[in-house]
């Protein structure tokens, strides 16, 4: 075992002497400030402060190893502030690792097609790491404040990844995580075409092969969406559990889903936004016990979807409570009169629609039980399709 105490002061890349502390590899002039691939090291940055001067380049660079902790220090001003890579067991706990690369007026990024999987900059960026927590940190005012690539069964838990201009917590191809009791709020970023365009900028986003991941206790507030869950290109993620976060004051969606499959939106709050639940394209998917009030448009839309449970959800004071639709583009009267759309609506307290509280068009097989409904302007209605 390894532990190393950097000296408390301000270093640059061209101040900084790796070679005082045994257990830390001296890198190259143009690399990182601190390298770490020694098993079982242990880095405490506590009064220590690493600047980037905003010249690119990454703060701590770990890979090739196993059971390293990096704690209490500041890491700023870099393209990536930590990189790991190929690691298990990593603990990065107590770090300030914010205003890192997060460039303005980014737009529409690229990774909307193919995923770029070296991203675009920011605080912690995690790939091929196992096992491994990252607690109690700083994340704020980054590209992606948390980046997990192709990383498994990590924590990532009681982080602070506020302001990001891309993604508060990011998940491409990784699975089995649990993302606890983070906050990731106005993590957003406009475009000019419209008010509410903000690129696909949100709190949490899953993407490409991301499954069986727990996303609970988070505060997503004022994201561009809050909880994203994208699936349109790749392999769809599936399966993952989002409970007890709230994502309330999008100017999107609280919580969207796309194009995948399997997941479980439990106890979460989805207020006051564009949409409470986008679910386009989902399948077999439950939505209990949620408290989605005052949005714009719909409290739960889902467009094209199939085999989804709506299950005992307070939605109150949107345009439509719950509305599932398709549009019968492309179908055939053959296919109208093909396998139906089959929803359970259950045991929902549906009050104060403008417009409905439950609307459907005449494909889908929708379950309604034990409802409940009050002042709607109607209260449930079916429409052929178009």
């Amino acid at each position: 075992m390894t532990h190393v105490r950097v000296i408390p002061d301000r270093y640059t890349r061209d101040t900084f002497d790796a070679s005082q502390y045994p257990g830390l590899d001296a890198p190259a002039s143009t690399g990182p400030v601190i390298e770490i691939c020694t098993d079982g090291a242990t880095l405490d940055l506590s009064g220590a402060v690493l600047d980037g001067e905003g010249n690119g380049g990454v703060g701590i660079w770990v890979h090739d190893c196993r059971d390293v902790t990096i704690a209490n220090g500041i890491v700023i001003g870099f393209h990536y502030g930590i990189h790991a890579e190929n690691v298990s067991n990593l603990n990065i706990r107590g770090c300030v690792v914010s205003d890192n690369t997060n460039p303005a007026d980014a737009g529409w990024l690229p990774d909307i097609e193919a995923p770029m999987e070296e991203g675009f900059g920011g605080g912690i960026y995690l790939r091929a790491v196992r096992n491994s927590v990252i607690e109690n940190n700083q994340t704020g005012n980054n590209f992606n404040g948390i980046s997990l690539v192709r990383s498994d069964h990590n924590v990532i838990s009681g982080n602070n990844a506020s302001f990001c201009g891309n993604v508060g917590i990011y998940l491409l191809k990784s699975s089995h995580n649990r993302v606890l009791d983070n906050q990731a709020e106005h993590c957003i970023r406009y475009t000019d075409r419209f008010w509410c365009d903000t690129a696909d900028s949100a709190g949490i986003l899953l993407e490409d092969g991301s499954h069986h991941n727990r996303i609970s206790g988070n505060n997503l507030r004022y994201s561009g969406d809050g909880s994203f869950i994208r699936g349109h290109h790749g392999e769809p993620s599936r399966d993952n559990f989002v409970a007890r976060n709230d994502a309330s004051y999008s100017p999107n969606n609280a919580f969207e889903a796309v194009f995948t499959s399997g997941n479980v939106f439990e106890d979460n709050v989805a207020n006051f936004c564009n949409y409470g639940f986008w679910l386009d394209y989902s399948t077999g998917s439950t939505v209990r016990g949620n408290e989605i009030l005052a949005n714009r448009f719909d409290g739960i839309a889902i467009e094209h979807g199939q085999d989804n449970a709506i299950e005992g959800n307070r939605i109150e004071g949107n345009r439509h409570g719950i509305r599932l639709w398709s549009d019968g583009a492309g179908q055939t009267s053959a296919s109208k009169d093909g396998p139906r759309r089959r929803y359970t609506v259950s045991r929902n307290r549906v009050t104060n629609s403008r417009q409905c509280g439950i609307f459907v068009t005449d494909d889908h097989d929708a379950f309604l039980e034990e409802n409940v409904y009050e002042s709607n302007a109607c209260d449930h209605r079916s429409q052929p399709l178009q």
